[in-house]
């Protein structure tokens, strides 16, 4: 049985079982990890209000057959993020990049920076997806439509991991499948 204690961002939160639930968070040491919380849809679960996503948290893992939640603390919640909600919507789509286009235990430490100052900070949803796509080896500066190869692309098909230009995307991908560059 090890025992971890991180800094992590809270990815997303789904049930499981009756009343226990799986968080996955996003940690500067140990990069994506899926945890089960014990008791997390109880109403007297102190952990739940802690684990939603978007919060910053403090969290104690302890690794044995799988990763479970021992504590967490809310480090920072955002506020500024939950008041607007198309906002909010951003950011939740941001989280759900990350926690596609990221491994389990596959720890990056310029990811997770860049996570904390896209989160702290009034940037264009274009722009992040450009930083995040840079850090995770897809860089769309040097990128080429997948099917033209036209140089000036503007999307990116995460199931596929490619690029795609304003033609050969904007007729054949519905909207909400690609991330835009």
């Amino acid at each position: 049985m090890t025992e971890y204690f991180t800094e992590a961002l809270v990815l997303d939160k789904m049930e499981n079982k009756e009343a226990d639930g799986t968080v996955v968070f996003y940690s500067f040491n140990l990069g994506k990890v899926s945890a089960k919380a014990r008791s997390l849809k109880k109403i007297t679960s102190k952990l739940s209000a802690h684990l939603e996503p978007l919060n910053f948290v403090n969290v104690r893992l302890i690794e044995k057959n799988g990763f479970q939640v021992a504590d967490a603390l809310t480090v920072n919640r955002q506020p500024e993020l939950r008041n607007d909600p198309d906002v909010l919507a951003k950011f939740l789509r941001i989280i759900q990049f990350i926690k596609t286009a990221t491994f389990e235990l596959q720890p990056d430490q310029r990811l997770y920076s860049a996570i904390k100052k896209i989160m702290s900070a009034e940037y264009d949803e274009r722009q992040i997806y450009r930083l995040l796509l840079k850090i995770l080896g897809f860089d769309p500066e040097f990128a080429a439509c997948h099917f033209c190869n036209n140089e000036k692309t503007e999307y990116f098909l995460k199931e596929d991991g490619i690029f795609l230009c304003r033609q050969c995307g904007g007729s054949k991908i519905k909207e909400n499948e690609i991330v835009l560059v």
